[in-house]
């Protein structure tokens, strides 16, 4: 028998087998709910999504990297899937990129899953549904975001063109003779552009030196 129209027809991925049970149960116990596919790995969401064409995707957060990759492959088609994330992650990045992908809904494991079948449904008639934790991690991330990036254009301002070219080159690994036969200079005047960039980024150590470049934006190391 087919089920009602107004049914929301639900896809499960990802997660601890625990979690997508709680989630099943919930549909099933529910007249309105359907479970349109269930998939242990976060990786293959966009292609349940493709083959159970669901209202909403529940999707376990657990490993960023993988549900972060999930959840670009599901929103680089034209899907009209609504995503409602479940993560036991507070940390405040994560639940930035999350939120910037566009999901729907974003519920922390130990409250939401109580609640899980209203949130699906929610987020199925177009409401977005996240916990108020969360969402405020995920703002107080986007502060930090902001004050880095105007440290990061401040320090910048005060950068020569020569000392941002050496600062590039020292995250590729050059010595101070390899930089100052590359740009034709001595190792002594190499070393002191470099301490001078040293100083204005406030650091000690070549890897100091990096990770603070790259944390204010100065450096892509992607």
């Amino acid at each position: 028998m087919a089920p009602p129209a107004d049914t929301t027809r639900v896809a499960i991925a990802g997660g601890h087998p625990a979690v997508r049970g709680v989630v099943r149960l919930s549909c099933e116990e529910a007249a309105d709910l359907e479970v349109a596919g269930e998939v242990d790995d976060a990786g293959l969401a966009a292609e349940l999504c493709d083959r159970a064409e669901p209202d909403v995707l529940v999707l376990d957060l657990d490993g960023a990297v993988e549900g972060l990759t999930a959840l670009r492959a599901i929103y680089t088609g034209a899907r009209r899937t609504r995503v409602l994330v479940l993560t036991g992650r507070a940390d405040g990045a994560t639940i930035l990129d999350v939120l910037r992908l566009g999901v729907s809904g974003c519920l922390d494991k130990a409250d939401g899953l109580r609640t899980v079948g209203d949130a699906i449904r929610r987020v199925a008639a177009g409401e977005r549904v996240v916990a108020p934790d969360l969402e405020q991690a995920a703002v107080m991330e986007l502060g930090v975001f902001a004050r880095r990036a105007r440290e990061g254009s401040e320090i910048e301002a005060t950068l020569t063109p020569r000392e941002l070219q050496i600062l590039g080159m020292v995250s590729e690994g050059f010595t101070m003779h390899q930089i100052g036969t590359r740009l034709g200079i001595s190792p002594r005047t190499v070393e002191t552009h470099v301490a001078k960039l040293y100083r204005k980024l406030g650091v000690r150590t070549r890897v100091q030196a990096v990770a603070k470049a790259a944390q204010l934006g100065l450096l892509d190391l992607g």
